[in-house]
């Protein structure tokens, strides 16, 4: 059975690029908000990377869909990047998965943008995408967690 030091190792020597992370889903500074909620919809990946010459200049996430966009009954030829939040950090892929999360915890934010050494992105990391690789790397110790002592079900079935 792994410990937490084992854990605590994995994340601490592991880079970001063990996570795995799925292709990117970005749109230009010149991208409409339609255009956004389209690649948005379409990859299935919960959020957007607004770019500049392949640099990242905003993010538009779930949040900012439903808080800066649905809220408002904006309209969908209006420019993305009035309606993203900035970008206040990157990370490489050489990067260690500690790091992100400390840097997740920081900032509060739940996505970071991967760039290379040019500061072009390549990838975002997400708190899901460590969730995902946790669960990969120690899957007894989280799938096969017991119940809460004190949790009880209405009916014998769980329903």
């Amino acid at each position: 059975m792994s410990t937490d030091s084992e854990v605590r190792g994995t994340f601490q020597t592991d880079p970001i690029s063990a996570l795995g992370l799925p292709p990117l889903v970005s749109v230009t500074t010149q991208a409409t908000v339609g255009e956004a909620l389209n690649a948005v919809q379409q990859h299935a990946q919960g959020y957007v990377l607004i770019c500049e010459d392949g640099r990242p200049r905003g993010i538009m996430s779930q949040r900012e869909v439903l808080m800066r966009i649905v809220a408002r009954d904006v309209k969908y030829d209006s420019n993305v990047m009035d309606f993203v939040s900035r970008i206040s950090v990157t990370l490489t892929s050489k990067e260690r998965i500690a790091r992100a999360i400390k840097v997740m915890i920081a900032e509060g934010v739940d996505i970071i943008p991967i760039v290379d050494d040019a500061g072009k992105a390549t990838s975002v990391v997400r708190s899901i995408d460590v969730i995902h690789f946790l669960a990969e790397v120690f899957p007894e110790q989280l799938l096969n967690l017991p119940p809460e002592p004190h949790q009880t079900m209405p009916k014998p079935e769980g329903g």
